[in-house]
């Protein structure tokens, strides 16, 4: 009988090693088998199909080693949307009502996943953000009602409104306002204004909010008139601040609207908060054409992109591209000269970007190909560096800077 019961407990007693030592080498299997999370060092917007009936793709990519690049891997948002980045997430803002921000984030297998959104009910898009730490962010949003939000870029939660009362009282008469361009320097938020009448300026002047970020108020209004019509970029922006902390604004010029004032950069200098009377760019005579946007790098160039036929400015009458990038020189008041090697664009998909030291990232648009190529800062080659075949780029964001 004792034998018995010690030969049942050391079968026991084998059986219960026997499932830890299993469970043990199938822990450390798991263990070799788990995947370390893909880095996504990159993000890229694509637009597809035609307007109405328009589909944005987003995506996280590693690197930009390869020559072309679909749609395969991407999150999908209904609409036409542009990009931007902060702390490592994609924010999209897909035009058409209500106006909508998504933020993005990727998962352990560099997915784009929609984590939160806002919506502004009333508005059709959202214009400039401007992103002040991870709690605080500030937003324009236009087409319909035009304001100003405060916003937790963490959370995608509205946390308060600055009042513009003090801007749009400016002009009863006009239509509609637009805020475009955003920058911060010394506690205050310069935002660019455009006022506008049954889709004309009100006027040939240009126009910049001054935002106290302390108390959130509107402090001034400062007008120029020496151009007009700030009026953003459309896939680059119309407000950058220079090392030295001096404030260029482009404006777009009223020349294409029936006006007078010519395509332009105005310069609010550091320390002060009005425009800046003894600098003007007059672009549209340096550059030989209306310019929409300006572009800094990294690098310390700037560029601007300058229409061929002004007639056909918003590119419907002749469905072909009429935009070409152009090398500007801020300080000396210059254009350098059309950027060689690059197509004729349309300027719905026109980014310029840093990628290393030594080259720049330039996206185009034509009807035939969507592509980006690589400028090389030494020599101002340039050469086709990939092409998407899921549509035109309308961002392309370098996500851990």
């Amino acid at each position: 009988m004792k034998k018995q019961i010690f030969k049942k407990i050391s079968v026991l007693t084998f059986s219960i090693v026997l499932i830890f030592a299993t469970t043990s080498c199938s822990n450390d299997n798991n263990s070799n088998d788990e995947k370390e999370p893909v880095p996504v060092n990159f993000g890229i917007t694509t637009v597809s199909g035609a307007w109405p009936n328009q589909t944005s793709y987003i995506q996280g990519l590693t690197d930009l080693n390869f020559s072309t690049i679909g749609n395969e891997n991407a999150a999908e948002l209904t609409g036409n949307a542009s990009t931007v980045s902060y702390n490592g997430s994609l924010y999209a803002s897909p035009f058409g009502a209500p106006a909508t921000l998504v933020k993005y984030s990727f998962n352990d297998n560099g997915d784009a996943v929609e984590k939160e959104r806002i919506i502004v009910p009333g508005a059709n898009t959202f214009s400039t953000i401007y992103f002040k730490s991870e709690s605080i962010a500030y937003a324009s949003v236009a087409g319909g009602i035009s304001k100003l939000i405060i916003f937790n870029p963490t959370t995608m939660r509205i946390t308060g409104e600055v009042s513009l009362t003090l801007i749009t009282k400016r002009f009863p008469k006009a239509t509609r306002t637009y805020y475009k361009g955003m920058i911060e320097r010394d506690g205050k938020l310069f935002m660019g204004v455009h006022y506008e009448k049954n889709f004309s300026p009100v006027n040939d002047s240009a126009y910049v909010a001054v935002i106290d970020l302390n108390t959130r108020t509107v402090e001034k209004v400062i007008v120029d008139d020496r151009t007009g019509m700030i009026f953003g970029g459309e896939t680059g922006p119309c407000m950058i601040k220079e090392k030295n902390g001096d404030i260029y604004i482009q404006a777009l010029g009223t020349t294409n609207a029936g006006g007078n004032g010519p395509s332009g950069v105005l310069r609010i200098k550091n320390g002060q908060t009005d425009f800046d009377s003894s600098y003007f760019f007059n672009l549209e005579k340096a550059v030989g054409n209306i310019c929409y946007g300006i572009y800094p790098t990294a690098n310390g160039l700037t560029f601007t992109k300058k229409v061929e036929d002004e007639t056909d400015f918003w590119e419907f009458k002749t469905k072909l591209p009429q935009f070409k990038y152009v090398k500007i020189n801020l300080a000396s008041k210059t254009s350098e000269g059309v950027v060689k090697g690059l197509p004729t664009s349309y300027k719905r998909s026109m980014i310029v970007k840093s990628y290393d030291n030594n080259t720049l990232l330039f996206t185009t648009s034509t009807n035939d190909e969507n592509a980006v190529y690589s400028y090389d800062i030494a020599t101002g080659n340039v050469s086709k560096k990939f092409t998407s075949t899921g549509g035109y780029i309308t961002g392309l964001e370098q996500l851990n800077q």
